[in-house]
């Protein structure tokens, strides 16, 4: 027994009508009667009869279109399972380390209770990095600091950081000024996260010594143990400030988005999509609770 044989003669079942049956299913009437006597003949009964010119269902007919509906229900529900459902499939996530751990690990917890088959891969990378692979499509979802221009990209802000001036809190002084740190100490700035920075320090007498890195980690390094300033987005080093390890200096600038950000040729694909959603649901869901500490 064909499915669509099946559906066929669900169709004439309602319509009790050929060729109304025919239209709807936008076959030729011939079509739908060979549906219908095949389906006769692998029964081994009959199914409709004309009374007083016009088709009802024999008894067969009902208790065949009763089981129809149900039989035809879960082919529904099976057709509509997703094409990756049920197979080993890897999503590839970027993004600086604490974005991996603050945003994609309690998302992937959740995601992989419904779809045990999914696996991840997480990589830490700076901005520039992750948005040159969301663009060539080596990986599905990103998380970045900053503006986005690229129209190959949907995105969508999950959060706001602030940039900050910092130090090593038992170097911070309240009574100095920023000439006073410029004159004993160097500043250290990951350069591929492009700060806007140089504004701040139009107005201090002492034009800082600015050290160049390529990691935030770098910066962490020589705030907390080699007597130097670093410039850094405070989110990432929340549990420093939060646990008095280090102090903030000065705001260089507030509000700068954090996106989680997707190729949109990625985004047909249900798992890629239902994990970006997560991502920003939940996202939207701490924004609404998180409590910031400042020194």
């Amino acid at each position: 027994m064909e499915f669509r044989t099946l559906q066929t003669f669900q169709v004439v079942a309602e319509e009790l009508n050929f060729t109304k049956a025919a239209i709807k299913l936008n076959y030729s009437q011939p079509t739908v009667t060979k549906h219908i006597r095949s389906l006769e003949e692998h029964l081994g009964t009959i199914l409709l009869e004309k009374r007083r010119g016009k088709y009802v269902l024999t008894y067969a007919g009902e208790q065949l279109y009763k089981r129809a509906i149900n039989i035809l229900r879960e082919v529904n529900l099976i057709e509509g399972i997703p094409s990756e459902y049920g197979k080993n499939y890897l999503i590839q996530l970027q993004g600086h380390d604490y974005y991996c751990f603050r945003y994609f690990l309690p998302a992937i917890r959740q995601i992989s209770k419904k779809n045990p088959t999914l696996s991840f891969q997480l990589h830490g990378s700076s901005n520039e990095e992750t948005i040159s692979q969301l663009l060539k499509n080596e990986i599905d979802i990103g998380i970045i600091s900053g503006n986005i221009a690229s129209s190959d990209l949907n995105y969508e802000t999950i959060d706001y950081e602030s940039v900050v001036l910092c130090i090593n809190t038992k170097y911070y002084r309240s009574n100095f000024q920023l000439e006073d740190y410029f004159e004993r100490y160097p500043i250290v700035v990951d350069q591929s996260e492009y700060y806007n920075y140089h504004n701040s320090f139009k107005q201090s007498l002492n034009t800082p010594q600015i050290i160049d890195s390529t990691s935030d980690e770098v910066v962490q390094e020589a705030v907390l143990n080699n007597s130097m300033l670093g410039i850094v987005r405070a989110g990432r080093i929340r549990h420093l400030i939060d646990s008095k390890q280090i102090s903030i200096i000065k705001e260089l600038s507030t509000n700068e988005p954090v996106n989680v950000v997707i190729n949109k040729a990625s985004s047909n694909h249900e798992s890629i999509q239902n994990l970006y959603s997560l991502i920003c649901q939940q996202s939207q869901a701490h924004s609404k609770t998180a409590k910031v500490q400042w020194i």
